[in-house]
């Protein structure tokens, strides 16, 4: 089953502009009810449209109850009145509502930020293995590690990085296995990506023909291509990405 979650960031990014109708909103949650990505997604741009509303009505709160003091102080003299420098307690306790209102929308943001793997963890390397292993290469097989530009030959048993691109020429293929046994074997002529998503490692099919096998009993399994994401419905599944 193709799911293309493009159209619902749209949605998500105008709900955050405040742009969003009625029928928008109600096909948005439709879509999450199903999608969990997308529903992660959209529950983190909740929380921080509610940091931000509450670091600007926090505003009006403080001036009400200035307003509120002054007109008690006003409605009951005193035998000894006493200066109040009651601006500079609001003031400060307005700066610190709306100081802390913006940290929370930055830590929700930097965590959402990780989760998709925009930013990069304190001491995390630019790439990093990954439990995925290479059972098998025949023929001419090409890997080109995140950050480089160089091409390597792939071996089988070699290791296997977040940001790897994997590239099998005509008649050659090679085979990707996961921890639980589970496989995926390239075709020729195919690009493979191993990318992250939401958190979790991901493989984008560029171009080519992939079959992947799956261990039972198995959890949700992806494979997105340029035109959407495929989801198995078993345990084995062919997928296949064509230029027209």
């Amino acid at each position: 089953m193709i799911m293309s979650c493009e159209k619902y960031k749209n949605i998500i990014q105008k709900y955050l502009d405040g742009t969003t109708d009625d029928s928008q909103l109600a096909e948005l949650k439709t879509h999450t009810e199903t999608c969990r990505h997308c529903r992660e997604q959209f529950d983190r741009c909740v929380l921080m449209a509610e940091a931000i509303k509450h670091a600007f009505s926090s505003r009006t709160t403080a001036e009400r109850a200035r307003a509120s003091l002054v007109a008690r102080l006003s409605a009951e003299p005193s035998a000894h009145p006493r200066p109040v420098r009651y601006g500079s307690t609001f003031l400060a306790g307005r700066r610190t509502a709306i100081a802390a209102s913006i940290l929370l929308a930055v830590g929700l943001f930097l965590g959402f930020a990780l989760d998709r793997g925009l930013v990069r963890r304190a001491g995390e390397p630019l790439t990093r293995q990954v439990p995925i292993c290479v059972a098998d290469a025949e023929g001419t097989v090409l890997v080109r590690h995140q950050g480089s530009d160089a091409w390597q030959v792939l071996e089988a048993g070699s290791n296997v990085h977040l940001g790897d691109r994997f590239h099998s020429a005509a008649k050659s293929a090679f085979v990707l296995e996961m921890k639980d046994k589970s496989t995926i074997e390239v075709n020729q002529n195919s690009m493979l990506v191993l990318e992250l998503y939401n958190g979790e490692t991901q493989f984008f099919l560029e171009h080519g023909e992939c079959t992947a096998s799956l261990g039972s009993p198995h959890g949700p399994f992806f494979i997105s291509t340029p035109h959407g994401r495929v989801e198995a419905l078993g345990t084995e599944f062919t997928v296949k990405v064509t230029d027209e």
